[in-house]
């Protein structure tokens, strides 16, 4: 066997050792976090713990017959009206942004991005007392209005970045047919920036899904979303172990059948810009 042969061989190696470290550390848990789900109360607790057991649904159960699949449709609820009103109203600000020239584009993109650069506490209390007075606390808008107040900088920013990017003759081009700017922006703009548009929805989603401070602060019943469901269950002195993992386990579904369903358009925009 030649040395550059050997080489190559040692280099594969290594690339599994790596790869198989890291399936390792990312499913292991989610593994562990599974047999937890599937395990009775006092299974769980059981010191060393058990590998083989008769599996219960016991847990899975009680997240239906408790009202806790409420805290799933809020969370979902405040991602997805997050996820509308972050696109609804970035696209077109990061497009008037974005075609803007002078000073007055880069002062507006600063203050802008300085929004989301702010610490979180600063913004709860005012919030909250904004709500309070409106009579929307505890309410699902409430989480969802406090969450696009750092998702929509972001979204803003990111999507001008890359209009940016889109060459300026695509609108001249679209102008001299007889379009107008908002005729552009959809029939023109919008299907070359879908791959992005794509990935910045998957973010608004996952940040609003997971967010947890926000949330616990605006809510207190009603309209309490999952991370604060599962955080008030491991602050109890009766410590669920099984249902909190089963939560945990059912919420990832929904993360993972928006992201994959983002995935596909991200995949078809990046073909269809290939093949342009």
């Amino acid at each position: 066997m030649s040395a550059p042969q050997r080489n190559a061989k040692i280099l594969t190696a290594i690339r599994w050792v790596f790869l198989s470290s890291v399936l390792v550390f990312v499913l292991f848990p989610l593994f562990w976090l599974g047999l937890a789900s599937l395990k009775t109360r006092a299974a769980a607790l059981k010191v060393p713990p058990e590998i083989i057991f008769v599996p219960s649904v016991e847990a899975y159960e009680k997240i239906f017959s408790s009202g806790l699949a409420n805290a799933f449709f809020n969370s979902f609820s405040i991602a997805i009206t997050n996820v509308v009103l972050s696109l609804g109203i970035g696209v077109p600000a990061a497009y008037a942004l974005a075609r803007m020239r002078g000073a007055l584009q880069e002062n507006i993109s600063f203050w802008i991005l300085s929004i989301r650069l702010a610490p979180l506490f600063s913004i709860i209390l005012p919030l909250y007392v904004m709500f309070q007075q409106m009579g929307l606390l505890d309410t699902r808008i409430a989480v969802a209005m406090a969450h696009l107040t750092l998702t929509l900088p972001l979204s803003v920013w990111l999507l001008m970045t890359y209009f940016r990017a889109v060459p300026v003759d695509l609108d001249e081009a679209a102008m001299l047919d007889g379009a107008k700017p908002w005729q552009t922006l959809i029939m023109v703009i919008l299907p070359i920036a879908r791959p992005m548009i794509a990935s910045v929805a998957v973010i608004v989603f996952i940040f609003s899904w997971n967010e947890f401070m926000l949330a616990f602060f605006l809510t207190s019943r009603d309209s309490q979303t999952v991370p604060v469901i599962v955080a008030g269950l491991a602050g109890t002195m009766s410590f669920d172990w099984p249902l909190i993992a089963a939560i945990s386990m059912c919420s990832m579904v929904p993360a993972l059948v928006f992201v994959g369903f983002a995935q596909k358009h991200i995949v078809e925009g990046l073909a269809s810009g290939a093949v342009k």
